[in-house]
């Protein structure tokens, strides 16, 4: 437990704190989010994460088993939900701004009714269409202020390769700090 308040202190995550990662690979994305909720888990935090397809809900939810200790029994209690993120963020193949703040206020709702004290989660953007990211960077402006609101942990984590200059400028922009896993 205390390797996991280590990897929290390292990285100054506190609540009301809206984090960005960038990823060139799966195994860049896994690097960062695994012992980023694995921290959460030992912190009794309620944990939610989107996972697009580009990453793979199936071997999300695997990796996690193989590398997070009891990862079933916080499935089983609530405390971790891994869901995908084009059900989450999409609506007929494109971004839903109020679909997604609503899917987040609910979640929040019902983890507070469960008894956890705060929320940690992580939005994968392999899911961000080209036509769709003029709306998800204002999405992420929004949110940014909710998170703060509520004492929220979060993660937005975003495929560098396929982001443009502007694309990569407007994550900066909406974010207040970078996790980094191997560069």
């Amino acid at each position: 437990m205390a390797e996991q308040k280590n990897f929290d202190i390292l990285h100054g995550i506190l609540p009301g704190k809206h984090f960005y990662q960038f990823y060139k690979s799966s195994d860049d994305f896994f690097y960062v989010m695994i012992p980023f909720f694995q921290a959460g888990l030992e912190n009794k935090e309620a944990c939610l994460w989107l996972v697009s397809e580009k990453n793979g809900l199936d071997f999300a939810c695997a990796t996690a088993e193989a590398m997070i200790p009891g990862f079933s029994s916080y499935v089983s209690t609530g405390q971790f939900q891994i869901s995908s993120a084009e059900e989450w963020y999409l609506t007929n193949g494109s971004f839903d701004e109020a679909k997604a703040i609503q899917n987040v206020e609910e979640h929040l709702a019902k983890i507070q009714k469960q008894g956890f004290g705060r929320l940690r989660g992580a939005g994968d953007g392999g899911f961000v269409s080209r036509k769709d990211w003029p709306l998800v960077e204002v999405y992420e402006k929004k949110i940014s202020l909710w998170i703060k609101a509520n004492s929220i942990v979060c993660l937005c984590a975003y495929p560098i390769l396929e982001c443009t200059p502007s694309q990569t400028r407007g994550i900066l922009g909406c974010h207040e700090d970078v996790l980094v896993g191997k560069i």
